[in-house]
């Protein structure tokens, strides 16, 4: 057996898949301790504003707040598909507009780019048929979500045509159609 160090954070009996998905909270804590938060949305924030240029502090989460929040039972965490109850529990009591309190949960750049969104998938829904029915596994699926076949060309476009070498500085549609 290997030695459990710094190095082999993997191969700990913490990370088994059947301990750590076995429930809701236990596959809550994972994400806490190991996923998201640590592994990829802090470290996105910072590559995207330096990338940038720009100098961003992403709020800090400390042990006290860790563990206060930890003791918030979980349906006031998630409950159905509703989720962050106690936050929008606590904003209702403040002067925020309930329009803004209530409202739902976008993903990132609907939020804050909608129109853009809006017109750039209008353009390219007429291909996006086209486009899914390129992937015969994935077709009836893709047929329902044209993002997502939209999305699946173009990462193959980037990454697999030509070993995605030499796209660097092609534009969107000449990604999109270089095949």
């Amino acid at each position: 057996v290997e030695a459990q160090g710094a190095a082999q954070p993997w191969r700990g009996k913490k990370h088994n898949p059947t301990e750590i998905y076995s429930d809701l909270t236990s596959t809550l804590q994972f994400e806490m301790d190991h996923g998201q938060l640590t592994n990829f949305q802090l470290r996105l924030v910072d590559r995207h504003s330096m990338a940038h240029g720009l100098e961003v502090r992403v709020p800090f989460l400390g042990a006290a707040h860790r563990q206060a929040s930890s003791t918030i039972p979980l349906d006031w965490r998630v409950r159905g598909q509703q989720e962050k109850l106690a936050l929008r529990a606590a904003a209702a009591l403040t002067d925020l507009p309930k329009s803004i309190v209530n409202r739902p949960k976008l993903p990132a750049g609907t939020a804050t780019t909608p129109t853009l969104l809006n017109e750039l998938m209008t353009e390219l829904m007429p291909h996006a048929n086209e486009w899914a029915a390129c992937y015969p596994k994935l077709e009836r699926i893709l047929k329902t979500q044209p993002d997502m076949a939209i999305g699946l060309r173009l990462f193959e476009s980037l990454h697999i045509i030509d070993g995605g070498l030499g796209r660097e500085n092609k534009g969107l549609w000449d990604l999109l159609e270089d095949f």
